[in-house]
This record gives C-alpha cells, sequence and structure tokens, in this order.
C-alpha cells in the first residue's frame, strides 16, 4: 500500500501543465462566431478528425474541432458526428461555467447589446461583479470585473 508521502513526492516529480478545456457543441458553425462575438474567443484553427476524437471522448465516431483562446487560455470547441443530449440544467456535475476577467463591464454590455445576445444574469459576487452569458447549447460563459474600487486580480 502506498502512503500519503510516497504519493506526494511521485506528483512532484511530475510537471503538470494546463492544456486546455473543450466545450461540446451541436453546431460548430453556430458556436464559433458566439464564442467571438460574446466572450472574445479567439480562433486559430479548425480540424476534421477521425472516430480516435471520439475514442479521446468516450462518444465514439468522427467530429471536427476548432481550437482557440478564451482569455489567452486554449479552449476547444467540439462537434461530434454523433447523437448528443443538451445539458441539462440545473443540478449536473461538471464544469458548470468558463470565465474570462475583464476591468469594466461597460463596454462588454455594449457589446453583447450589438451582437444581440442577451445577458442571462448579472449580480455581485464577493469583491467582483459576475456577468453570465448563455452559448446556443446552453453552456455558461461568464465575465468577471472587480467593483468599482477594486483593484483587477484573479
Amino acid at each position: 500500500m502506498t502512503g500519503p508521502n510516497e504519493v506526494k513526492d511521485a506528483m512532484e516529480e511530475i510537471d503538470f501543465r494546463y492544456a486546455h478545456a473543450a466545450i461540446l457543441v451541436s453546431d460548430i458553425e453556430r458556436s464559433i462566431p458566439f464564442y467571438e462575438r460574446a466572450v472574445g474567443w479567439e480562433l486559430e484553427f479548425q480540424a476534421d478528425f477521425d472516430g480516435s476524437l471520439g475514442e479521446a471522448n468516450g462518444y465514439g465516431g468522427p467530429g471536427r474541432i476548432a481550437m482557440g483562446k478564451l482569455g489567452g487560455v486554449p479552449l476547444e470547441l467540439v462537434q461530434m458526428q454523433v447523437p448528443l443530449e443538451p445539458k441539462g440544467r440545473p443540478g449536473h456535475f461538471g464544469i458548470f461555467m468558463c470565465s474570462v476577467l475583464v476591468r469594466d463591464l461597460s463596454p462588454v454590455r455594449a457589446r453583447l447589446r450589438a451582437a444581440d445576445i442577451p445577458i442571462t444574469r448579472e449580480l455581485d459576487v464577493g469583491r467582483s461583479r459576475l456577468l453570465v452569458v448563455t452559448d446556443p447549447d446552453g453552456q455558461e460563459l461568464g465575465v468577471i470585473a472587480p467593483k468599482p474600487g477594486v483593484e483587477a486580480g484573479r
């Protein structure tokens, strides 16, 4: 049996680095412009994949990806060529929201209004103000800004 110190020592030998998060979408061509307009996601490349993509995510079958960055962090949109159901809300486990940080929500509100993207909700969370939008498949995305008088940070 392995003790806690042995597990800790083994973990310290591994150089873990963040790679990316992936969001399943039903229509990648619809989702790309939504993510670009709503939260400033930047497309880097698109590609079709064989069944290895389906094996990797456990859904099986080929698919298409659009890799980009959300706030400088890799975020992949994935459309599978197998039937999937929309994300159920509320009460689910897993990622409930991806968020970006901005200095001020005012230009974000104006951008969303101009793009005709509704704000799902907006509220105070501790020292921050959170604005939430919902993608066409029901995935929530957050835009966080410090409250007035609070220095921006994470």
